[in-house]
């Protein structure tokens, strides 16, 4: 870890000045928004979709329990550009459901590359992440204070968010950091949904370019950019 860190810095901080200025571009602050938007939306959208599962899974009497526990996790095991291609292949332009809909007059679906592809795509394959981490924070609960809650009158949603929620906060900003950090990593299903990310930037300078420096420049500022992800779960983590 510490040996590749330093061959970047010194190989960055060894670029010409051209390249230093390639970050007060416009198209840079681009790629940067771009990016943080991503990691936003499937970190937001794995939190959404991995608590209500949690819960289902740990504090209900659903049955098949434990099937469900093992299949919601199996996305971990599927590469990002498997999944985008599988995206792709399902929802894409002549895709399997335009197909399916083609006979009832659906003629074309909405834009599946771009942000919502790449978004689908790495929340339906990142958000196990996060469900592990706060399943475990659910299990470690304790039922009797949600019981003695409500013997004091409060609601389930009441009991939620002044009792469980709290408790749960440090669970999920630890798998939301993983996502975070899982997202501004991948290339494999940005590249094939065609959103342009850091890692495709940086890629296409490495590739391209005659003088690698400037990819090595991009990739200090991802290198950044993943410590203030660490620092803000951090933050968060002391709040909870």
């Amino acid at each position: 870890m510490a040996l590749p860190l330093a061959y970047l810095i010194v190989r960055a901080f060894g670029a010409s000045s051209e390249a230093w200025e390639l970050l007060f571009r416009v198209r840079t602050a681009q790629i940067l928004g771009r990016s943080a938007l991503l990691v936003v939306t499937v970190t937001g959208a794995s939190l959404a979709i991995a608590t209500p599962l949690a819960w289902l899974t740990t504090r209900t009497d659903m049955p098949f329990r434990r099937t469900l526990s093992v299949l919601t996790a199996l996305p971990l095991v599927v590469p990002s550009y498997v999944g985008a291609f599988l995206a792709i292949s399902a929802l894409g332009p002549k895709g399997l459901l335009q197909q399916m809909l083609s006979p009832i007059g659906v003629e074309s679906l909405p834009e599946i590359y771009g942000l919502p592809g790449a978004a689908i795509t790495l929340t339906l394959l990142s958000y196990p992440y996060t469900l592990l981490t706060v399943r475990a924070a659910f299990r470690n609960l304790d039922p009797s204070l949600d019981e003695s809650a409500r013997l004091l009158g409060h609601g389930s949603w009441s009991t939620f968010f002044r009792m469980t929620l709290p408790q749960l906060k440090p669970a999920m900003a630890a798998g939301s950091l993983l996502v975070a950090l899982y997202t501004l990593s991948d290339f494999g299903a940005v590249s094939l949904m065609r959103y342009e990310t850091f890692t495709w930037a940086i890629f296409q300078q490495y590739q391209s370019a005659f003088d690698r420096s400037i990819a090595a420049v991009l990739s200090l500022v991802l290198v950044l950019f993943a410590v203030l992800i660490l620092m803000g779960d951090g933050f968060v983590a002391s709040k909870g």
